[in-house]
């Protein structure tokens, strides 16, 4: 019988688990010690901080206290944390990528129009509320989160455009596509630029103060992606130079939670502390835990497998 370790999970959500698997071991890794059962086959994390809890023991090899773990889930999309030791993993390793597009997106849109129709104590002398109408957009990174937020931009009526890295999928509603790689030659074209794209060694520091420079003059730019994706330091230099319109962050830097906002004397910075991602509709994470779990003891495919070959 395979051994399953879950944590994070409500005592209600794991009932349910072991009542429809009962052909395998459920652990509840609250209650009990991570270390206490060598024998552990795979191990579920359910939630931003029961996964920031139990990172040490992925980061630090403490997994190789499992001697049979074959797969490792983590509910959350974000797996920038393991870029550099994916090749080195012995296990499959799963995440919750593309399930995060309608909290994200509209996150994403709340912060925007913040900006655009100037809901806070702005100068009026210096700006007006603006419509995201006709406007020219550009959204780096087409995933789960990047679709949906061109989606619903396209039906704010503006021009949509996106840059991604591959093969790109084909959307009615995105008017342009262009390669990431070409960013510095494109952002000049954009009234607003929106960054969805996942940090990888290629996206690490990708809006600069190259891209800065380049961009429009009262261009409005949000990012709720990854912090490091965007340069700090440079950014506050373009806000300083009154660059920008408008910046949403929904991270700053490498910390999820920072103490002090570096942007809080400017009020054309909407800064949200990693809010993007929370919400009270936790289903489709438990709803892919569940299929997983399910393909998991009937030997099936896994979903969201993380590919440890790729050239991030």
């Amino acid at each position: 019988m395979k051994i399953v370790g879950i944590a994070g999970l409500k005592k209600d959500k794991l009932n349910f688990l072991k009542k429809n698997n009962k052909s395998i071991k459920l652990i509840n890794l609250n209650d009990e010690n991570f270390f206490n059962n060598k024998n552990i086959n795979a191990i579920m994390i359910f939630g931003e901080w029961a996964v920031k809890k139990n990172l040490p023991i992925f980061l630090n090899k403490e997994y190789d206290f499992f001697k049979r773990l074959d797969w490792v889930h983590l509910s959350r999309a974000g797996i920038d944390e393991f870029i550099n030791i994916l090749p080195y993993y012995k296990f499959k390793f799963t995440c919750g990528k593309t399930i995060q597009g309608p909290n994200v997106s509209e996150h994403c849109i709340a912060l925007l129009l913040n900006l655009t129709r100037g809901m806070y104590d702005y100068d009026k002398t210096k700006f007006r509320p603006t419509e995201i109408y006709k406007k020219d957009v550009l959204i780096t990174g087409l995933g789960g989160i990047g679709v949906s937020v061109a989606e619903k931009l396209n039906a704010f009526g503006a021009n949509v455009s996106a840059a991604e890295s591959g093969l790109k999928p084909y959307y009615s509603f995105i008017k342009n596509y262009y390669e990431i790689s070409d960013l510095k030659n494109i952002v000049n074209k954009f009234d607003i630029i929106i960054n969805t794209t996942p940090l990888t060694k290629k996206t690490f520091n990708l809006f600069n103060k190259r891209i800065f420079k380049n961009m429009k003059q009262g261009v409005f730019f949000v990012n709720v992606s990854r912090g490091d994706i965007v340069n700090t330091i440079d950014l506050k230099e373009y806000v300083k130079k009154n660059k920008f319109s408008g910046v949403g962050l929904d991270i700053i830097g490498s910390e999820d939670f920072v103490k002090k906002n570096p942007f809080e004397k400017f009020k054309n910075v909407i800064f949200t502390n990693h809010l993007a991602g929370i919400t009270t509709d936790n289903f489709r994470r438990f709803d892919l835990l569940r299929k997983n779990l399910k393909n998991y003891t009937n030997n099936d495919y896994l979903i969201n497998i993380v590919d440890p070959k790729r050239q991030y």
